[in-house]
C-alpha cells in the first residue's frame, strides 16, 4: 500500500507541475495528455474530456490533428447543453477558431478544415456572409472533391445570395454559381447513390463488413438530405426564381448567348425546372442547342418542350433519341422514367412496367420507378380476378412494389412507406381473408397484365 501511495504523490506531482508549466511538454507527456483525452471523447464522457483536452490544447498546439478533431466534439456537445444563448454563441465561436488552428499546424489539412468550418458556420450562425463566402467558396473553386456536406452548398448559396442583395454580384453572377453548384451537387448525389447501390447488393448478398453497414448507414442519411438542399435553394431565391424573373431574364440575354451551348443548357435546365416552358423563349433555346451541340441533354429538352405542349408521340420521339445518344447509366434510367411516365398517361400499363424496370436496371436505387409500377398496380384492381377478393388482393402487389421503393431508395423512403400503408388498407381486411380462407394462400394474376402472383398474409 505504501508503494502504492508513493507512486500516486508521484503522478500527481508531475500533473499537477504539467499543468503550471509555461514550455512546451515533450512528446511523451502530450502522449499522455492526448491518449487520456481522446480515451474520453470516444466514451462520449465530453465533461471529462474537457479538462484534459484544454490542457493539451493550451500545451501541444502543434502534436497532433486529433487535438482539432476532438475539440470540435467537446464543443458541439457544451453547446448543446449550454442553455444561454450568449455563451452559446461564444462556445460556437471558439469552436470554429479551432479550424484556423488546425490549418496552421496542419495546413496540409486546410481543404477539408475549410471545409468543415464552412458547415459550422452555416449551422451555429457564426462570422458574417462575407467570411462564410470567403470560407466556403476557396473550397468550392479549389477542393470541390472537398464540397460534400449538404450545409456547405446551402451555407456558400445563402452567402451568395445575400452578396447579390447588397448589390456586390450581379443577377446573372448569381445564377451562374447557383449552375455551377447544381451541377455539383448533381455529381456529389450520383458518386454517393452509386457506392450506396455498392453496399445494398453487398447487405442482399450478406457479404457486407460491419465497417461497410456503417458507411451505407451514413449514405442512407446523406443522400435525402442533399436531395433536400434543390428546394432549399430555390426558397433562398424566392422571387427570383420565378418564371416571371427567370424569362425576361433569359429573353433579354438570349441574343448574346445562342451559340453558347454551356449557357443554353444551363438556361433550358432552370426553365424546365421551374416549369417555364411555355411560350417561345423554352422552344428557341432548346432548338437553338439542338442545332449547334446535338446530344442526349439537347434531345431530352426538346422532349419536355413537346411534352409540355401535349404531343407526347413526338416528345417520345426525342426521348427515343436522347436514350440512344445517351453512355451515362443513371441518365438512361432517367430518360427511360421518362417514357414510362407518357406510356402511363396514354393507358399502356404494360408498356409503362417495361420502361420502369428497364430503368432499374440502370439505376436500381431508382424509387420512383418502383413506386410508378406500384401506381400501375393499384390502378388495375378491378382488372385483375374474378371476385372481389382477387381484385382487391392486387392492392398487396402495389404495396410490396411501394415497401421496395422505401427499402432502395432513401429519398422517397417516408413517401413509399405511407403509399404502401394506403395500399394495404384497400387489400382484404383479416375478417375477409378468414372468411374466405385465403390465410397463407396464393392468388394468381396470371391471367391479367400484370402477371405473377402474392402471397396472402396469414396473420
Amino acid at each position: 500500500m505504501k508503494r502504492i501511495g508513493v507512486l500516486l504523490l508521484g503522478l500527481f506531482i508531475w500533473w499537477n507541475g504539467l499543468a503550471q508549466e509555461t514550455a512546451t511538454p515533450d512528446n511523451g507527456q502530450c502522449k499522455t495528455l492526448l491518449s487520456i483525452a481522446h480515451e474520453f471523447v470516444k466514451a462520449k464522457n465530453y465533461e471529462e474530456a474537457y479538462p484534459n483536452w484544454q490542457k493539451l490544447h493550451e500545451n501541444c498546439p502543434g502534436y497532433h490533428k486529433a487535438i482539432y478533431i476532438d475539440g470540435v466534439k467537446i464543443y458541439q456537445w457544451m453547446i448543446k447543453n449550454e442553455k444561454d444563448s450568449a455563451k452559446k454563441k461564444e462556445l460556437a465561436e471558439k469552436m470554429v477558431k479551432l479550424y484556423d488552428e488546425r490549418i496552421k499546424h496542419f495546413p496540409e489539412d486546410a481543404p477539408k478544415a475549410l471545409h468543415n468550418k464552412g458547415v459550422m458556420m452555416t449551422i451555429y450562425k457564426v462570422g458574417t456572409p462575407e467570411e462564410l463566402y470567403e470560407t466556403l467558396n476557396k473550397v468550392f473553386t479549389s477542393h470541390p472533391e472537398e464540397f460534400t456536406h449538404p450545409k456547405a452548398f446551402l451555407g456558400l448559396f445563402k452567402a451568395l445570395v445575400s452578396r447579390y442583395k447588397k448589390g456586390e454580384i450581379t443577377l446573372e453572377e448569381l445564377f451562374e454559381k447557383y449552375d455551377e453548384l447544381t451541377d455539383l451537387l448533381d455529381q456529389t448525389i450520383e458518386k454517393q447513390t452509386k457506392k450506396m447501390e455498392e453496399l445494398q447488393a453487398k447487405k442482399e448478398a450478406g457479404t457486407i463488413t460491419s465497417k461497410e453497414e456503417r458507411k451505407l448507414k451514413v449514405y442512407t442519411k446523406n443522400i435525402p438530405a442533399m436531395d433536400k438542399v434543390y428546394a432549399l435553394m430555390d426558397k433562398e431565391l424566392g422571387e427570383l426564381g420565378t418564371c416571371e424573373t427567370l424569362v425576361p431574364f433569359y429573353s433579354k440575354n438570349f441574343e448574346a448567348n445562342k451559340n453558347d451551348a454551356v449557357w443554353l443548357k444551363r438556361a433550358a435546365k432552370r426553365l424546365a425546372s421551374k416549369d417555364c416552358t411555355k411560350g417561345n423563349l423554352f422552344k428557341n433555346i432548346v432548338e437553338a442547342l439542338h442545332n449547334i451541340e446535338p446530344s442526349a441533354t439537347s434531345a431530352q429538352f426538346l422532349a419536355i418542350r413537346y411534352r409540355k405542349a401535349g404531343n407526347l408521340s413526338k416528345a417520345v420521339s426525342y426521348y427515343q433519341e436522347a436514350l440512344h445518344l445517351e453512355t451515362d447509366a443513371y441518365k438512361k434510367a432517367g430518360i427511360l422514367y421518362s417514357m414510362a411516365v407518357i406510356a402511363k398517361k396514354q393507358g399502356n400499363k404494360s408498356k409503362a412496367r417495361s420502361l420502369a424496370l428497364e430503368a432499374l436496371k440502370y439505376k436500381p436505387s431508382m424509387g420512383a420507378a418502383y413506386l410508378l409500377i406500384a401506381g400501375l398496380y393499384a390502378s388495375s384492381a378491378n382488372e385483375c380476378g374474378n371476385t372481389t377478393f382477387e381484385k382487391t388482393a392486387v392492392y398487396w402487389k402495389a404495396a410490396e412494389m411501394a415497401r421496395k421503393a422505401a427499402s432502395v431508395d432513401p429519398t422517397v423512403k417516408s413517401k413509399a412507406l405511407k403509399a404502401a400503408a394506403a395500399y394495404e388498407k384497400r387489400a382484404p381486411s383479416k375478417k375477409e381473408i378468414f372468411l374466405e380462407g385465403m390465410a397463407g394462400k396464393t392468388v394468381s394474376f396470371n391471367k391479367c397484365w400484370i402477371g405473377g402472383s402474392v402471397r396472402v398474409p396469414s396473420n
